[in-house]
């Protein structure tokens, strides 16, 4: 398997893993979503850094950009190499506005006290990375390799696209 490959398997298992948070009717039995808003975060923004990286990885990007200081963790970096080598996503400008400051901060994993977070309707995120899933995997071969189509989506629920967030 090639490392563009199992970069992206691992983009997509994240990406699942944060759907299963949020579909989950374990979910609805906690009191709210603060306990989960920082770990859903974080496995997001590294979906989002590991599918651009394996869009560039199967592009020829060698390691040492992809590990540089300005780019290692940097959405809106990455991003932009990504779309310099000609990725094709519409909805990739949502995730990085949303994800990159706080994920190039490591902010997802150490909570600042004073800080606020954005909390986009979950819909809008899964619709976000569906599209992001699909124009790596349409571009790297990922599926077509395993004899697959590209394509599906994460479709989250309207009723579980709010967040739930307890008055301060």
């Amino acid at each position: 398997m090639s490392p563009a490959f199992k970069a992206y398997g691992t983009a997509k298992g994240y990406v699942q893993s944060s759907y299963v948070i949020v579909t989950s009717p374990l979910r609805f039995q906690a009191p709210d979503d603060t306990t989960f808003l920082l770990s859903l975060h974080m496995l997001l923004g590294f979906a989002a850094e590991i599918y651009l990286k394996s869009y560039l990885i199967h592009k020829g990007t060698d390691a040492k950009t992809l590990r540089s200081p300005e780019v290692r963790h940097s959405l809106s970096a990455l991003s932009e190499l990504c779309v310099g080598r000609s990725l094709v996503c519409p909805e990739l400008a949502f995730v990085v506005s949303h994800f990159d400051e706080k994920h190039a901060s490591y902010e997802y994993r150490y909570m600042q006290q004073d800080s606020k977070y954005e909390l986009p309707n979950l819909m809008d995120v899964f619709n976000a990375f569906s599209s992001l899933d699909l124009a790596v995997d349409m571009a790297i071969g990922a599926s077509a390799s395993e004899g697959r189509a590209p394509g599906g989506a994460w479709l989250v629920p309207a009723e579980l696209a709010f967040w739930r967030i307890a008055p301060q």
